[in-house]
């Protein structure tokens, strides 16, 4: 089986580097226009389920993909954004002295960015999250519409990279990341497939 690992599409906080967390955020023009381009591009996968953060711009995003593809919606709240309490509305200038911020892009797993949560626990419940998707789909092609720092972090599994190094990977808004299961191992086909960057180029 394949999931398709999407980041939802772009909303005005994307746009001005202001942290959002799990806020009510919802799409701007252009991340819905992008979604649905995604949509498009995908639609001939015939892809059946699509598993959703329970984020509104995640959720936003998953319905217009699955209204395209007419395909199942599913809530998986393991998918969700970390809160991010203390930076919520912040933009990343207003917090480009905060050590715990710095820390955050340069070695991750020791920051502390939302209460109770690190990034191994990202991790962990994404890949959990995956796990009940293999489970439930077991063959076949399924989406699941998520945020780039959970999305990385599952990206880094498969790759054998250390949870560190995950901001060495860029993942834009409304773009889609491929794993295969077909195999024993894994494969990672693609990584940050956005086909509407192509109208200005890479």
């Amino acid at each position: 089986m394949f999931i398709y690992l999407i980041r939802h599409g772009q909303t005005d906080w994307n746009r001005d580097h202001r942290i959002m967390g799990t806020g009510p955020v919802p799409l701007n023009e252009s991340g819905r226009a992008g979604v649905a381009e995604l949509a498009r591009a995908l639609k001939a996968k015939q892809i059946s389920v699509v598993y959703t953060s329970t984020v509104a711009r995640a959720l936003e995003s998953a319905r217009i993909l699955a209204g395209e593809w007419g395909a199942e919606l599913r809530e998986e709240p393991r998918l969700n954004e970390s809160p991010f309490e203390a930076w919520i509305g912040k933009t990343y200038d207003e917090l480009r002295d905060d050590e715990n911020f710095k820390l955050y892009f340069d070695a991750p797993t020791r920051a502390r960015f939302s209460n109770g949560e690190g990034m191994a626990d990202i991790q962990r419940r994404a890949l959990d999250a995956v796990a009940r998707i293999v489970k439930e789909t077991e063959t076949g092609r399924a989406a699941a519409v998520s945020h780039s720092d959970v999305i990385k972090p599952v990206l880094a599994h498969y790759l054998g990279m250390d949870l560190d190094s995950i901001h060495r990977l860029s993942l834009a808004n409304a773009s889609a990341s491929l794993i295969d299961y077909r195999e024993a191992s894994p494969r990672i086909r693609y990584v940050n497939f956005a086909p509407w960057q192509w109208h200005d180029g890479p």
